[in-house]
């Protein structure tokens, strides 16, 4: 819903209990609807100061935002939902990939099943540089073995959090991906 008053536009920003709606008005004139999973509800009661709206089975609660600021707003949150490929600045493990590597080498201890049967190979893994640094969404990508896929699993799970990765200035979520070569000494 947008409202004029005063000759200026203000933007309302609806938060139901499910969703989050997102209808923006920016100074341009353009107007852009999103929707996307709202992480906590937002319990509302019904009271003279929270209107509940008849007819819905969710509560909805206005929120108004400057007109100046609602493309940052937007863009803000389209990055904390979405994981970007590539930015122009990529996430880095700390002290870049030198003590990556030296790090995976440290702590692999290659599966003993594996090592005796000799089976070897490159196990690729993805993840997210979460805005914070540390990872999430850890998978495998490219599998060898059930043991292999599992131990560089488990050495991705130790990894500190990273430096993230930064866009137009801003911290975001990168998608990254460290491949994890098994060979027998």
């Amino acid at each position: 819903m947008i409202m004029k008053r005063n000759g200026f536009v203000m933007t309302i920003i609806v938060l139901m209990m499910t969703t989050l709606e997102v209808i923006a008005c920016s100074n341009s004139g353009k107007v852009e609807a999103q929707q996307q999973e709202q992480v906590k509800p937002n319990p509302v009661k019904e009271g003279p100061h929270n209107p509940v709206i008849r007819g819905y089975n969710r509560a909805v609660v206005p929120l108004i935002i400057d007109p100046d600021k609602v493309d940052d707003y937007l863009a803000e949150r389209r990055d904390t939902i979405n994981a970007y490929d590539v930015v122009e600045q990529m996430p880095s493990f700390p002290g870049g990939y030198q003590k990556l590597y030296e790090f995976i080498k440290k702590n692999l201890r290659y599966p003993k099943e594996c090592a005796d049967s000799g089976i070897q190979g490159r196990v690729i893994i993805a993840f997210v540089v979460e805005r914070n640094g540390k990872l999430s969404n850890i998978r495998v990508v490219k599998s060898v073995n059930p043991a292999l896929d599992k131990e560089a699993l488990r050495i991705v799970n130790l990894m500190p959090n990273w430096i993230p990765g930064k866009q137009n200035g801003r911290t975001v979520r990168v998608k990254f991906l460290v491949p994890i070569t098994f060979r027998p000494k």
